[in-house]
């Protein structure tokens, strides 16, 4: 099993550790990501083929109530959501990386390029919203992600500058994708979802 290496990113103010972007009194840039933990090399359940992959709908079966109905909401979020389809992907990408989702990643890197994401952007999606090159809208989007994984939170600064662009229905669907892929990422991770063969997974520098 391959580790999955992190960096606390944590500092001290005032006798109180604080993390991450969003956080009142953070000097460094970007949230933490999720501690380091032994990547699966096999799903934890069995699946029919033993072919040591784990496609979602194998692990996550629809012919069961509650993956039937859990792929009914996030499909959702694929299909009807209508904040633009390049945040969409800037933001589960985020949360990917946060939450160590490498399946996630390995998906929707190849998602985001079909949004019209570059290379270039997706790599970049890695340093956060304090790197070179993201417009104003786009910081606010991956500061999102990052307060909403660090304290569960918006910033008023950072949905204010989503509020000039979005509906009151974009702005909760902000908050329910980044939710959404964080949960997914969980189960994917915890349950040994395998990429399959061609998928990118995270970065070779994840170890960061």
């Amino acid at each position: 099993m391959r580790n999955i290496g992190t960096t606390t990113g944590a500092i001290l103010v005032c006798g109180v550790f604080v993390f991450g972007a969003g956080v009142a009194g953070a000097q460094e840039p970007g949230a933490s990501r999720v501690s380091p933990f032994e990547h699966l090399d096999a799903p934890r359940i069995g699946l029919p083929d033993g072919a040591g992959e784990a496609p979602m709908r194998e692990l996550c079966p629809d012919v069961t109530d509650m993956c039937q109905r859990y792929w009914a909401y996030t499909g959702y979020f694929v299909r009807n959501a209508t904040i633009p389809t390049r945040h969409r992907e800037l933001l589960i990408l985020r949360t990917a990386w946060l939450s160590r989702g490498d399946y996630i990643w390995g998906r929707h890197d190849v998602i985001g390029k079909e949004a019209g994401l570059t290379a270039e952007e997706i790599a970049r999606v890695t340093a956060g919203p304090d790197a070179p090159g993201w417009d104003d809208f786009e910081r606010a989007l991956l500061a999102a992600a990052d307060e909403l994984h660090a304290s569960r939170f918006i910033s008023d600064a950072t949905w204010n500058v989503l509020a000039e662009g979005y509906t009151d229905d974009e702005l909760r669907q902000v908050v329910l994708v980044v939710g959404n892929y964080t949960q997914l990422a969980m189960f994917q991770n915890a349950l040994g979802a395998q990429l399959p063969a061609g998928f990118p997974g995270l970065p070779d520098d994840s170890d960061r």
